[in-house]
């Protein structure tokens, strides 16, 4: 189940979906630095072996000197730190975009956090809170990553704010918006689970 998870987050699919219209329009952090699965984009995803790192930070942190306040683009700088192994640099970037509510960025800090990345400290109540957040907002992976933690009682010294009704409301949506086999298999593996286990 982690594999699968590992491969939403980290490979990033150039999927021809389409984002939302952007008012501050696309930059060259944007070309160089999207993740495919990022609702948010304004540019096709670019996988972390794909990303010329030092290029996307440079491009980055001149896009956010111009939009210091753009969460899409402290989010990307953010990714860009951490793909090169950076994550003191990363985290107050995507700290950032999650506290702006950049529901992307609300799941990859979640992730950090729930795996103690690159020595982030490990603390699985900070991924629950911002999962949820991300879920909430309609964020693919959060929807499913959500309850499969709370079912396998990752979440179990946290505050557990859902509901196992608004956590079926999640996994309904997902299942919905589960385009491809892996995450058909995914979203019918932890509805399973939940059903289960609720």
């Amino acid at each position: 189940m982690r594999t699968l998870l590992v491969a939403f987050l980290f490979t990033a699919s150039t999927s021809s979906v389409q984002a939302a219209p952007d008012p501050e329009g696309v930059t060259q952090c944007d070309v160089l630095a999207s993740h495919g699965s990022d609702p948010e984009r304004v540019s096709p995803g670019v996988s972390q072996s794909g990303m010329r790192k030092a290029a996307a930070i440079a491009a980055c942190l001149a896009a956010t000197d111009e939009q210091p306040n753009n969460r899409r683009l402290r989010y990307l700088l953010g990714r860009a730190y951490f793909y090169s192994g950076r994550a003191d640099d990363a985290m107050p970037h995507l700290i950032f975009s999650a506290d702006a509510g950049h529901r992307q960025g609300q799941f990859v800090l979640g992730y950090i956090y729930d795996g103690g990345l690159q020595n982030v400290a490990q603390d699985r109540c900070k991924a629950e809170k911002l999962w949820l957040r991300s879920a909430r907002q309609g964020r693919f992976a959060a929807l499913v990553s959500y309850p499969h933690h709370v079912v396998r009682g990752m979440f179990d010294d946290c505050d557990v704010s859902a509901t196992n009704e608004e956590m079926a409301g999640f996994l309904e949506t997902a299942k919905g918006m589960a385009s491809d086999y892996y995450r058909r298999t995914w979203t019918a593996d932890v509805t399973a689970d939940f059903e289960a286990n609720r």
